[in-house]
């Protein structure tokens, strides 16, 4: 067994296959008791849409039973919605079954604490050394049926209170993109008490469906019914609604940068930005960066992952940072990224300047960017490829002081992330096939 089952977010792989075979999830589950060490344990757990998720609840019910905790489920919601409950509900600690927006296949497990917030590296070390100790039974007594509760309503409410009343924006048509995933049970219905006319696109998952050309990663749907359906506004959740991207009224998306851009330019315009200063990743656009400097707001930036980013913003003491995909935090409100409270806090910069989308991001240039994936069979250091090395170096100089170069693999799929940007389209393409081409040669890239 490798020293850790967690990736860069939570657990990921094939149901049926390590470490989402029977024995790992279970004992994933009695862990969570055993590190949480309290007496009868409660956890929660919830899930997205994919078929194999009850499965996964129900290895995870018989470890968590079979070290005197209690699983309650609350069935199909998304993280966030686990997040906020695991605090006002005063669970010990919350699982959610979700493998984010990969493909329909995989799944995973996210652990999160009674905080809310999710598992530290510290207590995945310490979850992972328990799991493949030596004390387990061969097998963990099944659990059929869970005990469940509908607390849909609860995280409805929370959610709401962001934006309050859609004032001129009240009747106003929005065009939804659920993905097929868990804000399929949430956003159209709250939206529409909240007084708009909602257009529901990819609401209706059938267990298989989950991020199949919808969502947060393919927006093309999103943006045509938008601008054919005279919409004000779209938005595009992924398969567990913990990112959002948004869509303005004349089709063009805005994605992460942009809604840091306008919330944290309003927050300082308001005097409600502690420091100054907002927290996006390595891959947030260059362009973010200067047009925050220009408002008088400084950008941190940390390594990719919404971990790091809530890691870091509890460092600079900040209250506002995310991912150019779409993740997006508000630590005074929920200490990890919630898509639904990412768009009603932008729906609400609109109701109080009563300006439009496409105004509001105005102020920001974004420079080309490229991003390539390489499916690889292994995941070498890099610094020992000095092929590669040379061709990002090349890059790098190419470019001078005007762009960025950034490679890295992902922590959740076997892939090489290659990004560069800077004033030349055309350049940038290039440079971004080089490297890529040299990657594919190097380490022996599939498909």
């Amino acid at each position: 067994m490798s020293a850790s089952i967690f990736g860069t977010d939570g657990v990921r792989g094939i149901p049926g296959e390590y470490p989402l075979d029977q024995a790992t999830i279970a004992r994933l589950g009695a862990s969570t008791v055993r590190v949480v060490n309290t007496r009868r344990p409660k956890l929660l757990v919830a899930r997205d849409t994919r078929e194999s998720g009850p499965w996964i609840e129900r290895q995870l019910a018989a470890g968590v039973a079979a070290e005197r905790g209690t699983l309650i489920s609350v069935g199909v919601m998304p993280t966030p919605a686990a997040a906020f409950l695991a605090v006002s509900e005063r669970f010990d600690a919350a699982f959610v079954v979700s493998a984010s927006h990969n493909p329909f296949p995989d799944n995973g497990i996210k652990v999160l604490t009674g905080y809310g917030a999710k598992a530290s590296l510290q207590l995945e070390s310490q979850l992972s050394e328990a799991i493949q100790g030596t004390s387990w039974p061969h097998t963990f007594s099944p659990v059929e049926v869970l005990e469940t509760r509908d607390l849909t309503d609860a995280y409805m409410e929370h959610a709401r209170c962001v934006l309050g009343r859609a004032g001129h924006l009240a009747s106003s048509r929005i065009a939804i993109d659920c993905a097929n995933g868990a804000m399929s049970v949430v956003a159209p219905r709250l939206f529409r008490q909240l007084g708009f006319d909602v257009i529901a696109l990819n609401a209706d998952p059938d267990g298989q469906n989950i991020n199949k050309r919808c969502g947060s990663t393919h927006p093309e749907g999103l943006k045509e019914v938008v601008c054919s359906r005279g919409c004000r506004l779209g938005v595009a959740f992924d398969g567990d609604g913990d990112r959002a991207i948004l869509v303005d009224d004349l089709g063009n998306v805005a994605d992460g940068d942009a809604m840091l851009f306008i919330c944290a330019t309003h927050l300082q315009s308001n005097g409600a930005l502690p420091g100054s200063a907002v927290v996006a990743t390595v891959m947030s656009n260059i362009g973010l960066e200067l047009a925050l400097r220009r408002a008088g707001i400084v950008l941190h930036r940390c390594p990719v992952g919404d971990r790091q980013v809530l890691e870091e913003m509890r460092r600079r003491n900040t209250v506002l940072g995310g991912e150019q995909s779409g993740h997006i935090i508000f630590s005074d409100v929920l200490p990890t990224g919630d898509g639904l409270l990412t768009t009603l806090s932008v729906l609400k910069v609109m109701v109080d300047t009563r300006r439009e989308l496409s105004d509001l991001r105005s102020g920001l240039e974004i420079y080309p960017q490229v991003l390539l994936n390489v499916r690889v069979k292994a995941k070498p250091d890099l610094e020992t490829e000095p092929h590669i090395a040379e061709a990002v170096r090349h890059a790098e100089a190419t470019l001078g002081g005007d762009g960025r170069v950034l490679v890295r693999y992902s922590g959740t799929e076997p892939l090489l992330r290659i990004m560069i940007e800077g004033q030349d389209r055309a350049v940038v393409d290039e440079l971004a096939r080089a490297v890529a081409q040299c990657a594919r040669d190097r380490l022996g890239a599939v498909g």
